[in-house]
């Protein structure tokens, strides 16, 4: 190993090196790092301000397009709630297919109405039942027909029709399996914010 000469030139030297890294490392700290926040900051800042004059600068036929489009929404919204019965008038749509069971000459062998389920949106109830009717084939198909056409929506699934008996008159009768399902408004009191 050799012992650095003593020569006063290279002391200055080395004095000089190290007087310039200590400057170099106190501005970085002191200066130029916290510059650096700063200006990432305001770059954000103006990143978030560029957004948002993009988005005030919409042209006016998008606004226009934006409100004729929620009036449409707010129109077929309506019309909705009119098809959908609300929690009362469940019973109405069951005596209604009671009574057109009767007045086709279909028996109603059993009819079951399940626990109303809320729905995923949480606005309306699911209500459904399972029923029976014994028939001719043709008075079946009538029934499910008037049923689809009610005034509220009802939405008949079948789940099986099969051969039952065969009258005295010699008429083969069917038996018929059958979901109906609607969609149901809760009463006012436990309706949406919105729509009070």
């Amino acid at each position: 190993m050799t012992v650095p000469p003593r020569d006063s030139r290279w002391q200055y030297r080395v004095l000089g090196l190290a007087l310039l890294l200590g400057c170099g490392t106190a501005f970085h700290l002191y200066f130029a790092n916290p510059r650096r926040e700063e200006l990432a900051e305001l770059a954000a800042r103006v990143e978030h301000a560029e957004r948002a004059n993009a988005l005030a600068e919409l042209p006016a036929g998008d606004l226009d397009a934006i409100r004729e489009s929620l009036e449409l929404g707010e129109r077929q919204l309506a019309v909705l709630k009119r098809l959908v019965p609300r929690e009362g008038e469940v019973e109405a749509i069951y005596e209604a297919i009671a009574a057109e069971t009767q007045s086709l000459g279909l028996e109603l062998v059993h009819a079951l109405p399940a626990d109303p389920v809320a729905d995923s949106t949480g606005y309306f109830v699911r209500q459904q039942w399972a029923l029976q009717v014994e028939g001719a084939y043709h008075d079946v198909g009538m029934l499910l027909t008037r049923i689809a056409g009610f005034a509220r929506i009802v939405r008949p699934e079948v789940e099986e029709i099969a051969p039952s008996r065969i009258t005295n008159s010699g008429r083969q009768l069917v038996h018929a399996r059958f979901r109906l399902e609607s969609f149901v408004l809760p009463p006012e009191d436990r309706a949406s914010p919105e729509e009070g």
